[in-house]
This record gives C-alpha cells, structure tokens and sequence, in this order.
C-alpha cells in the first residue's frame, strides 16, 4: 500500500556509517593548536562553521535507525521515498537530505539534495550518497567535509566508506586553513585508507601554496592514528660558508612499536655526501640510542674519510642493577670543528668512552666502570690528557640514618689507572689506586636546629708501575673531623600589601684533617673544586683521591628565603658565606703554592621573583686577598610578561685562570599577533668580538607559519667564523619544509616557546 503522509518512521535496525572518514589528513603531520569542537587556535579567526544536528526527540535503542520527513510515499516491504529534511540518525551518526529513497528488501538509501553528515569527528555535505547498511559501506559523490577536533577540511569527487575498515576517495583535497584564506592545500589522485591497520596510502600528491604547485610525489603513505610509520621525513635546506648549499632527506624506519631508525643522507655541496643514522629504542627495562655519521671523501680535507659514532644505553637488570654504556668516538680531531654547529659543541675537548655496571641493595651500592677519554683537542699536550680507568670499583654502604645514634659508613674505591704511550717518556705513571673512608656521626635535630659531629678516616694506598718518578708504593692515613650545624628561624612580614614568611637559616661547619705530606703521591684525576656556596661545606678542597687538603677552618654561612604564605611560592633566596682559616694549607697540587690567607673569598648567591614578570639573580665570589677583588660574578635577568614573551639579559665574569668577560642577550618578542622577532647576541668583552650572532622573524599565522634565521656564531678557537641562513615552513597539520630551527632556539633563547 502506498500512502503519502507526514509522520515520523521507525525502521528495523540496520548498520549506520562509520565515523572514521578523512582521518588520512589529521595523521598526516602535527595537528593545529586549536579548542575542543572545532573552536580556533590563537591565531584562527574563527571555529570551523559546523551546521547543528538537528534536534531529535524520540528515544532510540541500540542500533535502531530513526528517520523523519516532510512527506513520505510508503511501500511496505518495497522501496519507500521521502521528502523534504529528511532526516537519519543511527547511534552517533546522523543525516539530511532533501530527497531519501529507501529499499526495505535490499536495506539501502539513497540520499539526495542537500546531503549533509555527522558524527563525532566528521561533517559531510554532498550532492548525492549511497548507504549500504548490509556491507556497511557508504558512498558519497562530490563531498566537502570538515574534521571537528583537529581543524581539518578538504573535498573529494567521490568517496567510499566501509565501517571500520577502508576508505578510498578519488580527486582529495585537503587543507586546515580558513574558508577564503587558503595558503596550502594538498590534492591526491587517489587516497585509500586502512582503518585496521591505522595506515593510509596516497597518489600523485601535490602541494600547492596560493595555488602554485610546489612538490609533488608519486606516492605517500602516512599514519592514520598515533601510531608511527615509516617513511620519508620533510627534507632540511641551510646554506653555511664552510659546506655551502646543505639539503638533506631523512627517512623515518618504525621497526617495531618500541624500536625505531632514522636513515638521513646529506648532501653538502663543498664536502660531499654525508650519510647519517640513528637507532633507538625504548622498553620498561630501560633504552639505548646509537648515532653513525660518515663521509667517505672530503673534498676539502684531502678527500679523507671522516666518522662519527656514538653509543649511549641505559639497561636495568635483576631487582636493582643497572647497564649504562656512553661510548663516543670521531674519526679526527677537526670533526666537531668542522660539523659542529655551535661553539660549544666545535670546542669540545674529550669525548667519553665508559661502561657501568651497578648494584644497589638496602642502604649499599656497587659500581663497576671502565673509562676512557678520545682526545680532540689539538693544543692538549700527551702529558695532560686523562687517564683511562681499567677498571674502577665502588662501594658504599651508610647504616639507616637516625637521629640521636650513632650512623656509620664506608665508602671505598680501587681503580687502575693507564695512559700507556699517551704520555711523552719518563712522564708516565699507571697504577693501582685503595681508597678507603670509614665514618662515624651522631646527628642531632630538633624543630628549629640541627647539629652533627663527624668522624671518618682517609686510608689511600697505591701500587704504580712504569713509573721513573714516584718509588715503592706511597699511601697516607689521615683522620677527617667535621662539625656541622645551624639553626631555622623565621617571621611574618608584610611587603607591598601582601603577606611574607621570611626564614633566616643561619649555619656554621667546622673541618679539621691534620697536614701530611703527599707530595709523594702521583696526581691521576685530581683538581681543585670549584669555588661555589655548597663548596663551602666540602670536606676536601680537591676533586679526586690523589689529594685529601690539610685542614682547620670554619665555615659561616647565613641564607634567607621569602616565601608568599598564600600560593606557598619561594619568591626569593639570598646566601651568603665565607671560610675562616687557623693555618696554612700545605698540601696542594704540584707546582702550585702554599697558601697562606687567613679567609677565603666571600660567596653571595641572590634570587628572586618579586616583581611580576621578572626573575632576577646574581652570584658573585669576592676575595679580599686579591688585587682586583672579584674573582667570579655573574648577573642574570628573566622577563616574561606573557606566553612568547621573552627577554634574557646576562654578564658574566671569571678571573680564575684564563679571564673571561662576556655579555648575553636572548630575547623572542611579539610583533603585532602573528610577527615576531627571535635572536641573540653573546659576546667576548675582554677580546672584542662576537661569540654568537643570530637574528630572525617569525609569522604565524591559522594554518602554517615560518622562521627565517640568519646566523653567525665562532667555529673554532682560533678565530673562524661559521655563517649560515636557515628557513622553515610549517604546514598545521602536515608537517615542516626546511631546516629545524625549533630545537636550535629552544637552546639558544632560555624559555623559548613556539605555538607551532
């Protein structure tokens, strides 16, 4: 019977759409920042325009499939049609169109006029589309379609879905920019998705910018989903004066969900054709990275092979031991000079090559090491470089700490030391290093104070070899007494109408180690320490065993926090402190002389965030035994007014050995909304020049942005200078075309932030 009405209809269940439709783009590269349901990014104008469901009233169960209309010409058990806003809703998908025709026997529709789609993710609008509830496969002919969570839209002439398995469209087009300001859009002859294994392939790919195609490949495979893929990476572009032209194509190898590589060939148009690795891989257990670099001729060393490798893995084993390898090695001392990208990295000194094994049980731990050092720095004499340790054994074991008892401890060192034929004849020293440190203390602690006594005995004796300089085997027994104390004291205040805790924490620590001499002693891997405000409450004034510095001196220090009672923030912190010395120190490193000043330099250390926006610090070591008095000083200074705001300012002096002087400024500022400005500029004060010199705009805005950095920094000690000019564009929701400056300013520009 056929009947024309205007009536709300309930069919029997039937299988609905899919909401997994265009995802091949989402996946495709970083999602745009943007809000929940399509609202837009900081530099988005406008929420995707997403028409509202419309409102349905009755209730349905599972898989029931709703369907209302104007008018409805129905045939029972035959091919029904509806008019006007006709509307379909099945679980959470849901569908319009102005004209349905609806094949009961078949379990079909037709949908016509005005066809629009949603579900969670995805609206549709098309002019005509074909259900399938049986295959649950749909159809859709020349359909535009918007993704709601990640600001991606695009058409496609024809598209096939079938639910929660493949999806294949002809002529796609896809882009996350606004309606009417479209910089990028990319158009695929054809695109097929596989929902079950999360991946996505495409065909005859163009990028097009303002219309003007760009790049363009045959195929691309890409995730639909977090999962990683393999596949080529955005290729990098800079231009230097020592390697000219530089380009480069990473490709990106998922081996395993918790394994992966990158291949990357780079071409440098003054050097050659450099080929780059790296492996990683990640578990519960623990993680290891390794790194390869090689080119098999420079062309402008000689046409000489130059390598790089580097190891670097963490691995726990048992209940509580642990792997750790960090083996580094080039194949010549100008490598870093000649690829390194920064001052830093150019002047890099030794390369480390050492492997841990170690065990920790209840309240002891072991450590098994073998070390060693890849000299790289030309103007090291043989004699200087560092000892090889072949192997070096710790242990330490501290009893359960108690107050008002007696603790106990011991920590204990054998090593061996070789440097073979690194050393220049009759300079040679190997041999075999005990270390012993036995301690008692009984600490004592109130609320407000704190006091504990401290008694450890030094027991260091050595077996050398190959030796012309040092006979029989030297030792030296020496008793360590310290006294460490201080007490907490704090007020309310009251500052700029706000409401202070200030703590006053003053504290005193009292050394005494009895003077011996140790000029007997070889010197393996032993310095002074550096002078800093925790160095004040050292019990050794060297690094390393080789040396245990005679002693008997008091330490004063006071520090003072200002704490905001209401957040709990510490919004400031001033230390001050000194050594008082009773006697000279006779023991010192050889060559160097005995020294006699009755107090040592006077350390400050300031910080504070008192005034919104800013934070500011400075430490400076002063000693009044000296001519000019300051021996270290530095002043930093942080603003940052708001997100991309950022400005550093810095100074920095050392008068300990060789003098430095140097002034930093780093700063990323807003220009309008979507300009803005990054650079920055460390320079030598004493010798007149530039360390590092960069300077470079940055434009962001809806839906892609970029950086244009131009560069000049120092590439080696002797004066040469390295220049470059770095480029990078980013597509939201795609990926990056040029080199990655992103990392580079993060570096460079302490609290640098992208919205990229």
């Amino acid at each position: 019977m056929t009947m024309k009405t205007e009536r709300s209809v309930k069919c029997r269940p039937a299988a609905g759409l899919g909401g997994t439709l265009f995802t091949v783009w989402l996946l495709a590269g970083p999602a745009p920042a943007m809000a929940a349901d399509g609202a837009p990014g900081l530099f988005c104008p406008q929420p995707l325009a997403v028409p509202a469901r419309p409102a349905v009233e009755a209730a349905l169960g599972p898989d029931q499939t709703y369907i209302s209309a104007e008018q409805a010409d129905l045939v029972e058990d035959g091919v029904s049609t509806l008019f006007g806003n006709v509307d379909l809703l099945r679980n959470r998908q849901q569908a319009r169109a102005d004209r349905v025709i609806y094949d009961q026997p078949r379990d079909t529709a037709d949908l016509e006029g005005d066809v629009r789609y949603w579900d969670d993710r995805l609206f549709l609008q098309s002019e005509t589309a074909f259900l399938d509830f049986n295959s649950e496969a749909g159809e859709f002919r020349r359909g535009d379609y918007l993704l709601i969570e990640r600001r991606g839209r695009g058409a496609a002439d024809s598209l096939i879905h079938t639910l929660d398995t493949r999806t294949e469209m002809a002529a796609a087009r896809y882009t996350t920019c606004q309606p009417g300001a479209e910089f990028w859009r990319l158009n695929a002859q054809r695109v097929d998705l596989d929902h079950t294994e999360d991946w996505g392939r495409a065909r005859h790919v163009v990028l097009r910018i303002r219309s003007v195609p760009v790049f363009y490949t045959p195929y691309l495979s890409f995730p639909l989903s977090d999962k990683r893929k393999s596949g080529f990476l955005a290729p990098g572009y800079g231009n230097t004066t020592r390697h000219g032209l530089e380009f480069s194509a990473p490709y990106y190898w998922n081996i395993a969900p918790a394994m992966d590589a990158t291949l990357t060939p780079r071409f440098l148009s003054e050097s050659g054709v450099m080929a780059r690795g790296e492996y990683r891989y990640l578990r519960a257990s623990g993680s290891g990275v390794v790194k390869a670099e090689y080119l098999p001729a420079d062309s402008q060393r000689g046409g000489r092979h130059r390598n790089l490798f580097g190891l670097k893995l963490n691995q726990r084993f048992l209940a509580a031991g642990n792997l750790y390898i960090d083996y580094n090695r080039v194949s010549d001392r100008f490598y870093f000079e000649d690829f390194g990208n920064q001052l830093s990295i150019s002047s890099t000194r030794f390369l480390e090559q050492r492997a841990d094994i170690s065990y920790s049980g209840n309240h002891w731990n072991a450590l098994l090491r073998l070390q060693n050092y890849q000299t790289v720095d030309r103007a090291i004499r043989r004699a200087s470089r560092p000892y090889k340790r072949l192997p070096q054994i710790l242990f330490n074991y501290n009893s359960p700490r108690r107050y008002s008892a007696l603790n106990y401890g011991l920590a204990s060192e054998a090593v061996y030391f070789e440097r073979g034929a690194e050393a220049a004849a009759g300079a040679n020293i190997n041999g075999l290093r005990l270390k012993l440190r036995p301690y008692l203390s009984y600490p004592l602690r109130t609320v407000a104070a704190f006091l504990e006594p401290r008694l450890g005995l030094d027991y260091t004796q050595y077996r050398l070899t190959d030796s012309a300089l040092f006979k029989g085997s030297p030792g030296r027994v020496l008793p360590v007494f310290s006294l460490d104390g201080g007490v907490f004291l704090e007020r309310n205040v009251r500052l700029f109408g706000g409401r202070y805790l200030q703590t006053l924490e003053p504290r005193f620590y009292y050394l005494y180690v009895p003077e011996q001499d140790q000029s007997g002693l070889p010197v393996f891997d032993t310095g002074r320490v550096t002078h800093s405000f925790s160095a004040l409450f050292r019990d050794n004034r060297f690094t390393g065993a080789d040396r245990l510095g005679d002693a008997n001196r008091l330490t004063l220090a006071v520090s003072s926090h200002l704490i905001d009672q209401e957040t709990g923030r510490d919004l400031g912190r001033i230390s001050l402190g000194q050594m008082l010395y009773f006697r000279d120190r006779k023991v010192t490193l050889p060559g160097a002389a005995i020294v006699n000043a009755r107090s040592s330099a006077l350390i400050a250390a300031f910080n504070t965030r008192l005034v919104d926006h800013w934070q500011f610090g400075a430490d400076i070591i002063w000693d009044p035994n000296t001519g000019n008095g300051t021996r270290r000083f530095t002043a930093e200074a942080s603003y940052n007014p708001a997100p991309g705001k950022i400005l550093n300012l810095a100074y920095r002096v050392r008068r300990e050995g060789a003098d430095i002087e140097q002034s930093d400024i780093s700063l990323r500022w807003p220009l309008g909304k979507k300009w803005g400005v990054v650079g920055r500029w460390n320079y030598a004060v004493a010798e007149g020049r530039s360390l590092e010199m960069f300077a470079g705009l940055e434009y962001e805005d809806c839906c892609w942005g970029a950086r244009a950095v131009a560069r000049r920094f120092l590439a080696n000690l002797d004066g040469r200078y390295e220049t470059g000019l770095f480029l990078q564009l980013e597509l939201k929701g795609l990926a990056g075309l040029g080199g990655n400056t992103l990392d580079f300013l993060k570096r460079q520009i302490s609290g640098y932030r992208s919205e990229y």
